[in-house]
This record gives C-alpha cells, sequence and structure tokens, in this order.
C-alpha cells in the first residue's frame, strides 16, 4: 500500500467483495485524488505515478488512465508527454482571470434568482450552510468542502439557465486545484459561512441588490489570498 493510501485510511478491493464496475471505479478515483488536491495532500507539481495509483485502489492501468484524463478535463492535473501527469499549478494571472469570469457569471446568475424562493428552497439553503459552519468548527476538511460546494450549486441552480449554471460549476472546479492553500484557515472559512448566511438572508426577504453584491465579492478575499501567497513562493516562475 502507498504513503498517501495509508494516510487517507484507503486499501485496494479485496478478493470476494462486491464487484464494482469500470466507471465506478474511475469516478472513485477522480473523487479521492480531487480531494487530495484540494487538502493538500498532493501538492501543485507533484507527479501522479500511474503504478501507485492503480496499487492505491485495486485497478487497472486504464481506468487509472481515465480518471487522471477527466482530472485534466476539470482543470485539476496537466499532462505531458513522456512525463505523465503532474497536479496543476495556476499561476498569478490564471487565478484572477477564473475570478474575474466567476464574478461576472455568479453575480448575473443571483440577479436571475427568482426572489423569494419558495420557504422549501430557502430551508435547504439554510440547512446546508448551518452544516457547513458545523463542520468549519468541527474540523471536518471533507464535510467542509462538499457543504461548500452545495450551497454554491443549490443556490445558483435556482437562476433557471442551465448554460449558466454549467458554466459556473466548470469554473468553480478549476478553483479547486487552488482551494488548498486556505483550507486550513478557519477565520476566512468562518468569514466564507458568514457570508453564506447573508445570502440566505437577502433570498429569505427577497433582496436582490444585496445578493448579487454578495455574490459579486464573496470570491475576491481567497483569490487575493491565494495570488499573494503565489507570489511570495513563485515569484520566480513570474519574473521567468
Amino acid at each position: 500500500m502507498s504513503q498517501l493510501a495509508k494516510e487517507t485510511g484507503e486499501s485496494p478491493a479485496q478478493p470476494g467483495g462486491k464487484r464494482r464496475s469500470g466507471e465506478d471505479i474511475s469516478a472513485e478515483i477522480v473523487t479521492r485524488l480531487e480531494e487530495d488536491i484540494v487538502f493538500g495532500r498532493l501538492h501543485p507539481r507533484e507527479r501522479l505515478v500511474e503504478e501507485e495509483i492503480a496499487l492505491r485502489f485495486g485497478a487497472k492501468r486504464h481506468l487509472v488512465r481515465q480518471a487522471i484524463a477527466e482530472l485534466e478535463r476539470l482543470g485539476l492535473v496537466d499532462r505531458y508527454r513522456n512525463r505523465g501527469a503532474v497536479v496543476r499549478l495556476y499561476d498569478a494571472k490564471e487565478v484572477e482571470d477564473i475570478n474575474s469570469v466567476r464574478e461576472l457569471i455568479e453575480a448575473h446568475a443571483a440577479s436571475l434568482i427568482p426572489l423569494p424562493l419558495p420557504d422549501a428552497a430557502v430551508a435547504e439553503l439554510d440547512a446546508i450552510q448551518k452544516s457547513h459552519q458545523e463542520a468549519i468548527l468541527s474540523g471536518d476538511q471533507r464535510r467542509v468542502f462538499r457543504d461548500n460546494i452545495d450551497f454554491h450549486r443549490k443556490l445558483f441552480a435556482h437562476c433557471g439557465n442551465e448554460a449558466l449554471i454549467e458554466a459556473i460549476n466548470n469554473f468553480a472546479q478549476k478553483s479547486h486545484a487552488y482551494r488548498h492553500i486556505f483550507l486550513n484557515d478557519k477565520p476566512y472559512l468562518l468569514w466564507a459561512a458568514e457570508d453564506h448566511a447573508k445570502m440566505v438572508a437577502a433570498v429569505r426577504a427577497g433582496d436582490r441588490a444585496a445578493l448579487v453584491e454578495l455574490c459579486r465579492n464573496h470570491l475576491a478575499p481567497a483569490k487575493n489570498y491565494y495570488v499573494q501567497t503565489y507570489r511570495s513562493r513563485f515569484a520566480g516562475d513570474e519574473e521567468g
């Protein structure tokens, strides 16, 4: 078993266990490697070794390659000829560009949400926000990560524009490659959870202007934190 498998408490499939489809195995590999990147267990520019991944998940090599191709499509890894795949390192400009687009499309989606939402929809958002905040306080990183995704997807799903929803989800997915940099920053996470609570309050009150402004400004602190950290660590990359 690889060191990473030991750290995550995972083990390869055991003989006699329930047979999983190739699609299920590939999807599991994608999910777990994404979490390894988000939680900082895999670092930017770190190489993904197919043999180790195959051993960790009890998977055939073609399923590992399929999973890595999906991670590349999601913007989480880069693949190079004769070098294999590495965790993607986004530079400061790339992150600024991604966030510029996200601010525009998420604010626009907020402007399309029919307000006030039904009580059941507001209650669902409120429950996710509370779960997210509880996860932060208890240190449950996986739940923090998943609840944050769930909150934003459920909120913007109400805008009614399927193409816009898809674009929002695709650009948000790219940010997972650099989310590790602030996932252990409890004050930031609590601020984000409080911002979610303000969004729920705006939805409940039917305050569109407040909701749009909250969605437009919500991403800036994380982006600024990443850009500052990147420039302090990789200044030579930008100069080159």
